[in-house]
C-alpha cells in the first residue's frame, strides 16, 4: 500500500485550480490501483505506457494535471491482449477488468481496470483506498498500426466513427439501428444478430477493425478508435523512461516530446476544460447512489442494506 502525508489529502490549489480533498482521495485510490498494474506488467513482462493526460501530467506536473480526474496509459495491441488473458487471474478482491467482452453493457472501445463494482463505505475500502468509497479505475488503450495507404486509413477511421456513433444511438433510437444493420454488415463484411446485444457486437466489431492492419509494417500506431487520429510513430513505444508521477514513477515513451507535440501541439501552455467526462467522475456515481436510496426509502426498505 502507499503511502502519503497526511497534508496530500488536503483541499489546495495547483496552478490557479482549486482540489477538493475528496479527489485527493480518488487520485491517491488511483494510484494504488496503477500499483496492481503495475506489478502484473513487470511480473509478466508487459509494456505499457502514460497515455493522454496521465503522460501530460507526467511530463508537465509530474504528477496529475490539477483539472483531470482519471489515468490512462496504452499498451501495444500484443501486450494489451497478454494483459487481458493473464490480468483476471492476477487480481484480487474486487478488482475486474470492464470491456466489450467482460461485461454486456459495457459501451467503450477500450478496456478499463477498476477497483471495485460499487461504492462502498465499509472501513475496509476507505483504509485500502485512503479514503475514498468510490469505483477507481484505470483506462487502458490498445495501440494498433495505421494503415499507410491514406485511402485506407480514412475509410477505416470513418467506418469505425460511423460504428461508435450508432453504438451511442442504440440507447436511444435502437429501432432505427436495427433498420441500419443490413447496411452495416456490408460496410464491416460482419453479421449481426437484430436479436442480440447490439451495442456489444458493434463495440466487438470495432475491435476487430482496429486490428486489420497490425501484419503489416506500418511505422504508425493509434488508438484507432480515437477521433483525434494522432500519428504516434511504433519507435516511440518500443522502449520507454520513466518519470514521476505524484508518488511514482510511470514509464513513458521515448520519445514522450515528441508524442505529446503529436497528441496535443504546443503541449507546455496548460488547457482547462479539456477532459472528456464531467468532473468530478464521482458525481455520476454520487447521483446514482442518491437516487437507490430514495427508492428504497420510498418502498419502506432499509436505504442503506
Amino acid at each position: 500500500m502507499l503511502s502519503f502525508e497526511d497534508s496530500y489529502f488536503l483541499g489546495e490549489t495547483r496552478d490557479g485550480f482549486y482540489i477538493e480533498p475528496m479527489m485527493k482521495c480518488a487520485w491517491a485510490a488511483q494510484l494504488e490501483v496503477m500499483c496492481v498494474v503495475q506489478q502484473i506488467c513487470e511480473k509478466h513482462n508487459i509494456r505499457y505506457f502514460a497515455d493522454w493526460g496521465t503522460l501530460l501530467g507526467a511530463v508537465r506536473h509530474n504528477g496529475f494535471i490539477p483539472w483531470d480526474d482519471d489515468m490512462d496509459i496504452c499498451m501495444p495491441r500484443a501486450d494489451y491482449q497478454r494483459f487481458l488473458r493473464i490480468a483476471p487471474q492476477e487480481l484480487q478482491g474486487e478488482y475486474h477488468i470492464n470491456n466489450m467482452y467482460t461485461q454486456p453493457d459495457y459501451t467503450l472501445a477500450f478496456s478499463r481496470i477498476l477497483n471495485a463494482g460499487s461504492i462502498s463505505y465499509t472501513p475496509e475500502r476507505l483504509r485500502e483506498f485512503h479514503g475514498c468509497p468510490y469505483m477507481v479505475g484505470i483506462d487502458i488503450f490498445p495501440l494498433d498500426s495505421i494503415p499507410q495507404n491514406t485511402n485506407e486509413d480514412n475509410v477505416q477511421h470513418q467506418l469505425v466513427s460511423i460504428l461508435i456513433g450508432t453504438v451511442e444511438n442504440c440507447k436511444d433510437h435502437l429501432g432505427e439501428v436495427i433498420e441500419l444493420l443490413p447496411e452495416l454488415e456490408k460496410l464491416c463484411g460482419m453479421r449481426f444478430d437484430p436479436q442480440g446485444n447490439i451495442p456489444n457486437q458493434l463495440l466487438r466489431a470495432i475491435d476487430v477493425i482496429s486490428q486489420l492492419y497490425n501484419s503489416t509494417d506500418s511505422p504508425y500506431v493509434r488508438f484507432i478508435a480515437c477521433a483525434s487520429r494522432p500519428h504516434l510513430r511504433r519507435e516511440w513505444y518500443t522502449s520507454c523512461q520513466y518519470l514521476p508521477f505524484e508518488n511514482l514513477m510511470l514509464p513513458v515513451p521515448a520519445d514522450y516530446d515528441a508524442a505529446l507535440t503529436e497528441m496535443y501541439g504546443n503541449y507546455m501552455v496548460p488547457v482547462r476544460g479539456t477532459a472528456a467526462h464531467d468532473y468530478p467522475f464521482y458525481k455520476k456515481q454520487t447521483a446514482a447512489m442518491s437516487e437507490t436510496i430514495a427508492s428504497r426509502i420510498i418502498r419502506g426498505e432499509n436505504p442503506f442494506i
